[in-house]
């Protein structure tokens, strides 16, 4: 204790704390840069600040797809328990924290009506099964979208319904001869889904993992691509013409072009395209600059859309302009201390552990997971009834 004390006194030991947290020398800064770029495209759509960036959706799915194809299906042998756990330490204490703190917050003043749909949407948010409760019941780009705080989680459902599906794929893989094909034809297969609902006009098959696997797929499929080697010149070129087709996409694409539509492979594409090129100007300077806003970007996604709900139920006005940039900045903060007391701390306690104690410790998780979506489903229920 007298040690860690003297730690910390030292000058500049918490700068260097925080260096540590948000510059972690153990992660691509490119990609770390990327996903700042992605969530600052979903940000400032959310707030009515451009027209395309919903496809900063598209970008986070390609990158999650990359690290899960590298933590599953390359992993020789592959350890099913440190996954799983791994993911739920990721991702389950920041998610449950934040519905608890909203709930908290807010649905003891709503309307009976608005409570049980919130209360309704958070306990399907916490059993990861948030994309089923939107595609039932509201269109994700609908004026009613802003009533309800935990709508943006059904991403975060989506992401781990593919990370379920990859465990398995993992499990059975070593049974299949070509699991290169294997992953290419779930590419294939999910993409022609996803053409064909947007030819049916299925506008709700936006939150459908099976209109966004080939997304998924895509994000792993680089790894069984041979490692590309082009020039300097055309490398940063083709670096240079990927982010500006993302940045674009996100500035002028219209709601048409949303998933399902054969539009949003020019974003993913992209990102594959940078993700591939990790040596170029573009990916070493350009996106590195957005790394610490992409280091917490989870806790940045979590917390921003509950704040504009928030503000525009509170407020007798329309939230826009510079009281929108103040919400930004409350947002911001609420994510700087998520990510610094729950997220990170969560991934150093498993960390470090023995695996019984993380395994426990995981079951916990997901029970008290279970019981407040328990809970909120009774509110819900009750709500109702009144």
């Amino acid at each position: 204790m007298l040690q860690r004390a003297t730690t910390v006194s030292e000058p500049g030991g918490w700068w260097e704390a925080l260096r540590r947290d948000f510059l972690p020398a153990d992660r691509r800064r490119d990609i770390d840069g990327l996903r700042g770029v992605a969530v600052l495209l979903v940000v400032l759509f959310h707030v009515g600040w451009i027209r395309g960036g919903f496809i900063g959706v598209d970008v986070f799915i390609v990158i999650s797809g990359y690290f899960m194809g590298r933590s599953a299906l390359l992993q020789s042998p592959f350890r099913p328990v440190h996954f799983m756990c791994r993911r739920l330490y990721r991702l389950l204490p920041a998610l449950l924290c934040m519905i608890v703190a909203v709930c908290a917050a807010m649905m003891w003043w709503v309307l009976p009506s608005d409570r049980a749909d919130i209360a309704l949407n958070g306990a399907y948010a916490l059993v990861y099964l948030s994309n089923l409760w939107a595609a039932g019941h509201v269109g994700y780009f609908e004026g009613q979208s802003i009533a309800y705080p935990f709508l943006h989680t059904w991403s975060l459902s989506l992401e781990m319904q593919f990370y379920t599906i990859i465990f398995f794929m993992a499990l059975f893989l070593p049974y299949v001869r070509h699991r290169g094909w294997a992953i290419v034809g779930i590419f294939a297969l999910s993409f022609a889904f996803s053409v064909t609902a947007h030819l049916r006009g299925d506008v709700q098959a936006y939150y459908s993992i099976f209109d966004r696997m080939w997304q998924f797929s895509l994000g792993t499929m680089i790894w069984l691509l041979p490692k590309i080697r082009l020039p300097s010149i055309a490398a940063n070129l083709a670096s240079a013409v990927a982010c500006a087709a993302i940045i674009l996409a996100g500035l002028f694409y219209s709601l048409r072009f949303a998933c399902p539509s054969s539009m949003s492979i020019v974003p993913c594409l992209a990102t594959a395209v940078l993700i591939a090129l990790p040596q170029t100007w573009v990916s070493r300077t350009g996106l590195s600059v957005l790394s610490p806003l992409g280091v917490m970007s989870y806790s940045v996604y979590l917390w921003h859309w509950p704040c504009i709900v928030l503000a525009n139920y509170l407020l007798v006005f329309s939230v826009h302009g510079w009281v929108m940039a103040g919400v930004l900045v409350l947002a911001l903060v609420a994510s700087f201390i998520s990510y610094v007391c729950v997220e990170r701390n969560g991934l150093a306690y498993e960390g470090r552990v023995a695996m019984s104690v993380r395994v426990r410790g995981a079951l916990c998780l997901v029970g008290a997971s279970g019981l407040v979506a328990l809970g909120l489903s009774i509110v819900s229920a009750v709500s109702r009834v009144h």
